[in-house]
């Protein structure tokens, strides 16, 4: 299902999105950032470093944070 999905947001979403997922990471693309271990892990993807164009400052990283 994530290799469906993935071809889907590349096509539709803008250079300057952000996908962030959990659980399950896409096969293709290499996160930016990733947090968490085991089931917990959370993967964020920056749509402009796979389209080759650097628009979101990289000060605009996110931050989670899991309570428990």
């Amino acid at each position: 299902m994530m290799l469906q999905l993935e071809k889907k947001l590349e096509l539709e979403l803008k250079d300057n999105a952000r996908v962030i997922a959990c659980r399950f990471p896409f096969p293709h693309w290499t996160p930016d950032q990733v947090t968490g271990e085991g089931i917990d892990t959370v993967w964020a993807y920056d749509m402009s470093a796979f389209r080759g164009r650097e628009t979101r400052p990289r000060s605009m990283r996110f931050q989670l944070v899991i309570q428990t």
